[in-house]
């Protein structure tokens, strides 16, 4: 006899009603419960059938002679092509529109900028006025404004410690919220040349027992963005702010995230609040077709190309388009994290079903996902397509010298880092076990192999990519960063070149002027593991 099942509470049957719709889908997800159960306790606990929105068939032929696409139309509603598709068909919208609209125009021409009130029939906001100002607890927020924040997260690794300091200097004792902290050991070094890393770890540990700090990361978890995006801890609408720029690859899940110094960061921990500015906006589209060997990574190379000459430098960048639809949340990650390097404070993309998908399971709390309004004004709007694009390899530091790999290829090659936190999540393993499956590391290259967090680690032993890759010769490290420990000034020799799948940061510590290091996918780098030289992975790509 089957056990009894718990009726669920009505916050969780209307928060599994938001996801699933049907209580037939509901069932499902609860493991198997007929979808009668399910009806009968939304009876008892008061919660009506799920309708679907009703749109009329004036909005849905306004739309479709605006735009003349499935999608696009749906991007604006904030439902799928096929929902939009069988809206217009409920409503005989079958033909074509007779006049083409300039929404309608789909211009190919790399890097293109479009006029930013282009869409500006009502003058609305942009996704990050619209979060910062939900932080502020204001009605609406202007670019340009200073307004006071209460982050939803605050990430703290590199100098932990000194925030610590900082925090005693004043004259705090207790956080002002221990479940809005979150504190990580990867990549954490010493306050200074007299502190080991040793005793600045230790004095971490023992402020985070104090001050009850759960949301803690040991250096056995990993890149301390990625464990946060895994464990749940930053949702859509939230502002989360760490003592690194590259806290803006929470932006995958439609969050706005920034960095700020370890005085700031002191601050926020004493008093909750931070200070911020309205950044201006930027709105990237990104559209089009990859091609057999093109990942994230490159489409972040040719943005940050295409716009080397604009100046994003304090900017909040937003992405939209058809390509980031089809992207996953690893890969979007990748995306905003590359987007520092551009000079943006911020990178968010816009949330829609791969993001809510991503959330199921990971999370009970409650989140409301924030969209920027139909037309709203940023600074600037650039179309980006990639119909034509091959893999990229890049200089750091340098985005004028971002060029196909077919240009660079053959050079030998010394040193090949893999992972890491831009690079380093399930799916980027994946994607180079695929190319070296089979194969050799070439014996004039070293592999080196870094899951971004321990969760990715053990995935990936348990789908067998990590025996792939060390039967091809790779040496799979610990999870996390690849200079936590001062390794790169160990592995790199004056002269040799290097591959590496991580953001400019990650870099600094190898002397550029002595070695030639090169940023590329980690298509790319297997490729040029296998032949010990710079390789075009599109033959390798099944």
């Amino acid at each position: 006899m089957s056990p009894r099942r718990k009726m669920p509470t009505k916050a969780e049957l209307i928060r599994l009603q938001k996801l699933y719709k049907t209580d037939e889908k509901i069932g499902e997800r609860l493991g198997g419960v007929p979808a009668y159960l399910v009806a009968y306790w939304r009876r008892k606990k008061n919660v009506p059938k799920h309708s679907l929105p009703k749109f009329s068939e004036k909005e849905i032929r306004d739309l479709w002679e605006r735009f003349g696409d499935d999608d696009k139309c749906g991007l604006e509603l904030g439902i799928s092509k096929a929902a939009f598709y069988n809206w217009r068909r409920r409503y005989g919208i079958r033909e074509k529109p007779a006049f083409l609209k300039l929404e309608q125009l789909e211009l190919n021409f790399p890097g293109l900028k479009l006029h930013p009130a282009l869409n500006s029939l009502y003058g609305k906001k942009t996704m990050s006025q619209k979060i910062l100002a939900r932080a502020a607890q204001l009605e609406k927020a202007e670019v340009g404004q200073t307004i006071q924040i209460e982050p939803d997260l605050v990430v703290c690794h590199t100098n932990a410690g000194q925030i610590i300091d900082d925090f005693k200097k004043l004259g705090s004792e207790l956080v002002w919220n221990p479940g809005r902290i979150a504190l990580s050991l990867a990549n954490c070094s010493g306050d200074g040349d007299d502190e080991k890393i040793s005793e600045a770890h230790r004095k971490i540990r023992e402020f985070v027992r104090r001050q009850g700090i759960k949301a803690f990361y040991d250096v056995t978890e990993g890149s301390c963005h990625q464990v946060a995006l895994e464990k749940g801890q930053t949702l859509p609408g939230n502002v989360i702010i760490g003592t690194d720029p590259y806290t803006a690859s929470y932006g995958c899940i439609s969050a706005i995230a920034t960095g700020i110094d370890t005085q700031q960061a002191a601050t926020v921990w004493s008093t909750g609040q931070h200070s911020f500015e309205i950044p201006p906006a930027v709105r990237i589209d990104i559209n089009g077709r990859r091609a057999r060997g093109v990942y994230t990574r490159d489409i972040a190379h040719s943005v940050m190309r295409q716009l080397s000459a604009v100046d994003i430098n304090g900017r909040a960048v937003e992405y939209y388009g058809n390509v980031l639809s089809r992207m996953t949340i690893s890969e979007r990650f990748t995306l905003a994290n590359l987007t520092v390097d551009m000079g943006a404070i911020s990178a968010a993309c816009a949330f829609d079903s791969i993001t809510r998908r991503f959330l199921t399971g990971r999370t009970s709390a409650h989140y409301t996902p924030i969209i920027a309004d139909k037309n709203a004004e940023y600074e600037q709007i650039y179309q980006i397509n990639i119909d034509h694009l091959t893999p990229q390899l890049a200089r750091p530091g340098s985005a004028d010298d971002i060029r196909p790999v077919t240009e660079r290829e053959g050079l030998a090659v010394s040193l090949i880092v893999l992972g890491t936190s831009s690079n380093g999540r399930f799916d980027d393993l994946r994607v180079a076990a695929e190319i070296l499956k089979g194969k050799q590391v070439n014996s004039e290259c070293r592999l080196l192999v870094y899951p971004a967090s321990r969760s990715v680690y053990l995935e990936a032993l348990k789908k067998g990519l990590v025996r792939v890759l060390v039967e091809a010769g790779a040496v799979v490290m610990y999870p996390g960063y690849w200079d936590c420990s001062g390794i790169a000034e160990s592995l790199v020799a004056p002269g040799e070149r290097v591959l590496i799948t991580a953001n400019n940061r990650l870099v600094d510590r190898i002397d550029a002027e002595t070695s030639e290091v090169y940023l590329c996918s980690p298509a790319t780098a297997a490729a040029s593991a296998i032949n010990g030289a710079i390789t075009d992975p599109a033959r390798y790509v099944k």
